[in-house]
């Protein structure tokens, strides 16, 4: 989805996407703390931290001589498509170093797959209330994502076919989006899958 519309809070401005994302990030912190046992929403609130720091820092890499001549545009700018992989990636490999730690469960391996399928349904649900793209693609989104989420946490218990299904799901949603596959969601998603069958593969559940 192309991001259309900017919001301000206070001296700051945000684009539709980075206001859609934050909420998701909320939305399913609060349903993982509801959910499961309060260890994996700390989990995921960790991970969410980790990403919004190297999202923004990543300018630094991105965008050094700008940092360099104006050291605050680190507050009101980020590091743009770079900076969400550079972050994805980043907490890919903190829950990897973290895994023994972790020791994922039954129920660490469920509430991975529940962040992983809600923060991209949810996220893409904000993006299409808060932006204005075309009505068939926005209904399109709503609609498919709406149905396969459901379908998915309540239907499917099969975790791995879960998250394989979801993510072709989505992709084949994001070829009738605006960007088509070439958006950043996309990339991400593919990251996500991975991610999430690594968690299944320490965790042994299938």
């Amino acid at each position: 989805m192309l991001n259309t519309e900017w919001f301000s809070i206070r001296t700051l401005t945000l684009p539709a996407t980075a206001i859609a994302l934050l909420a998701a990030f909320f939305v399913v912190w609060f349903v993982l703390r509801m959910q499961f046992s309060k260890q994996w929403s700390g989990v995921y609130a960790d991970a969410i931290f980790t990403f919004i720091i190297v999202w923004k820092f990543s300018l630094i890499v991105t965008d050094f001589k700008a940092v360099l001549a104006q050291p605050l545009a680190l507050l009101y700018f980020n590091g743009g498509t770079l900076g969400v992989y550079l972050a994805t990636i980043t907490v890919l490999l903190q829950l990897l170093w973290k895994r023994h730690k972790l020791q994922w469960a039954d129920e660490g391996v469920m509430a991975s797959v529940w962040a992983i399928i809600l923060t991209q349904s949810i996220y893409q649900w904000f993006v299409v209330l808060l932006n204005d793209n075309s009505m068939n693609s926005e209904v399109i989104t709503l609609t498919v994502l709406s149905i396969l989420t459901l379908f998915i946490l309540w239907k499917i218990t099969a975790l791995q076919k879960a998250l394989i299904i979801y993510t072709a799901g989505y992709l084949i949603v994001a070829t009738l989006q605006p960007q088509g596959l070439w958006q950043p969601a996309v990339g991400v998603s593919v990251l996500l899958l991975m991610l999430g069958l690594g968690i299944q593969r320490v965790g042994g559940k299938k």
